[in-house]
């Protein structure tokens, strides 16, 4: 039966055009509200907000309250919890950025060997420059996780535990509740990144009680170049940069930062993102992310189905994975498979993708990813499945 996506002519990129666009791991493609509501935006006159008594700044005030509660609304967490950053690579930064004089050789950071580099490199360096141990929880050769160590190590003088919430590799989510009440028992805070798991999970941060939670508006249909952190306790955290908006008071010698979150994000609001930002959340709320979720699952199930017809592919991707799929071939190389895909007009993303320790644990160097987002449907699977058929004609 074909699946046909009721949103894939919202996005000009992808509607009526012949590519197959399935990389929405790394990055989604914008729908035309989203564009739409950047050239208003542009029209209209762009300002800088809370600097001046003008339209145009006071409209810029506004869009940049309204996107953070529209963000705050969506995770679940109040307002005054959540701060914009660029990325989440750059959240996690910030972060790790504020453990810096907190560590001694005596404390120790943990982290998971499924994390993106993005929630590993940053605490490989903290302990470079601190002197406290990196411990990594280990994965075995099907992707789980070997929990057999996790209270010792977080009693190990443990300062915090970083964990992703979804696996860009294997598409499967650690058991992050109980990750959090582990950690509270040992007085441990935790860490999230949560850049593959919030398109396709509905969050309720407040309930959920981690202390740190990143994620990226590119994730969510939005233009790159918006991050997000939830922190839990504003007033804990310091700013990762120092510049203009987020003082009290300054003199030739000392600063006074202000009160609040906003006091995390020095310097001019990246209006255009938190724009496209809104228009994004306000898009998938319109269409229902359990409507988003559910279609995605569907479509997954006829994409693994389709797959495993096929001869000469190992899945490596988790059996729990609803919205991608990863895989390797005894014969080609990951990038072999990838370009002839992309010359038959399908776009997935194929390498280490970001995750080199994830795909040491399952005992690969390199795979090909296929993910998928609300506007694939049974067309882009098909032209998916008729490429890889192509790629053993071509390379055998």
């Amino acid at each position: 039966m074909s699946i046909n996506s009721p949103w894939k002519a919202d996005f000009p990129a992808l509607a009526n055009k012949p590519i197959s666009y399935l990389d929405s791991a790394a990055t989604c493609q914008v729908p035309t509200p989203v564009i739409q509501a950047l050239s208003d935006y542009l029209s209209r006159g762009h300002g800088n907000p809370g600097r001046g008594l003008y339209r145009f700044s006071e409209s810029a005030s506004a869009i940049l309250q309204t996107c953070r509660q529209k963000v705050a609304d969506f995770v679940g967490a109040n307002v005054e919890q959540i701060a914009f950053t660029k990325s989440t690579t750059e959240s996690i930064n910030l972060v790790a950025a504020n453990l810096r004089n907190r560590l001694t050789t005596k404390d120790s950071i943990l982290v998971t060997e499924m994390e993106h580099h993005s929630n590993l490199l940053p605490w490989q360096r903290l302990c470079q420059q601190t002197g406290a141990r990196l411990h990594m929880l280990p994965l075995t050769q099907q992707g789980e996780f070997d929990l057999s160590g996790l209270a010792n190590l977080l009693a190990d003088n443990c300062r915090l535990f970083a964990f992703t919430h979804g696996s860009n590799v294997l598409g499967n989510h650690p058991p992050v509740e109980d990750f959090i009440q582990q950690a509270k028992k040992a007085g441990v805070p935790t860490l999230i990144d949560g850049a593959q798991a919030v398109a396709h999970t509905r969050l309720n941060l407040s309930e959920l009680d981690c202390d740190y939670y990143a994620f990226s508006g590119h994730k969510l249909y939005a233009p790159g170049g918006s991050g997000l952190l939830y922190v839990k306790q504003p007033e804990s955290i310091e700013p990762l940069l120092l510049g203009g908006g987020i003082v009290k008071k300054t003199t030739t010698t000392n600063y006074q930062l202000s009160e609040g979150i906003t006091r995390l994000e020095a310097g001019s609001a990246n209006l255009i993102t938190l724009v496209g930002l809104s228009a994004a959340l306000d898009y998938i709320n319109k269409i229902g992310l359990e409507n988003i979720i559910e279609y995605e699952q569907r479509l997954y199930a006829d994409l693994l189905d389709k797959f495993q017809a096929l001869d000469g592919y190992q899945i490596i991707s988790h059996s729990h994975s609803k919205n991608l799929l990863s895989f390797v071939s005894a014969q080609f190389h990951c990038h072999d498979i990838a370009s002839i895909l992309s010359d038959h007009q399908v776009a997935v993303r194929a390498g280490h993708h970001c995750a080199q320790p994830c795909l040491n644990a399952i005992g690969v160097k390199h795979c090909v990813r296929a993910s998928i987002g609300l506007y694939n449907d049974s067309q882009d699977i098909n032209a998916f499945i008729g490429g890889l058929k192509e790629v053993t004609k071509i390379l055998v």
